[in-house]
């Protein structure tokens, strides 16, 4: 796994994009608008890559750059003044800063957590929920009933959010 020091600009553009949704969505409160918002901001900082250094903070500069693509589409949009006004979004996307870094801690808790489970276990994880593998499928590749795959299910995301909020108790 290589680290934000190691990585190239566009490796760093493409594994923040989703913190970088998150974000947005947070400020702008429309999950459609966001993707917009989102492609600006990518623009954007494809334009301005020369300006960031590598070693430096992505994930700062990338929410800075965010936020201001945001306040430009809620001017640009018209919205409701009071939600347009730099100020309160300098303050939602403070919160919202604090938030994503928050998911961030969530998504290496989990990641350990499901470290900690069974190659075959891991692998279903990763056929239903990185592949979209239906449990019909599923079922047929492990050889197990619907049912029986559907109370696995239910188990492992039992056992790995409680594993996940351990790890957020202890960090």
């Amino acid at each position: 796994m290589t680290t934000e020091s190691e990585s190239t600009f566009p490796e760093l553009l493409a594994s923040h994009q989703p913190r970088i949704y998150s974000y947005v969505v947070s400020l702008i409160g429309d999950a459609t608008a966001a993707w917009d918002v989102l492609q600006e901001t990518n623009r954007v900082l494809l334009e301005k890559q020369a300006q960031f250094q590598l070693g430096t903070s992505f994930v700062n500069w990338s929410l800075t750059v965010a936020q201001f693509q945001t306040m430009a589409w809620l001017r640009d949009a018209k919205r409701d003044r009071l939600l347009a006004t730099p100020e309160i979004v300098e303050l939602m996307a403070d919160e919202a800063e604090v938030i994503s870094a928050g998911e961030d801690d969530r998504k290496q808790a989990l990641h350990h957590c499901l470290e900690s489970l069974s190659n075959g276990h891991r692998d279903l994880i990763h056929w239903r929920y990185v592949r979209s593998e239906s449990l019909v499928q599923l079922a047929k590749r492990s050889g197990r009933t619907v049912n029986a795959l559907k109370q696995l299910f239910f188990r492992l995301r039992g056992s790995l959010a409680k594993c996940v909020e351990q790890k957020m108790e202890t960090s």
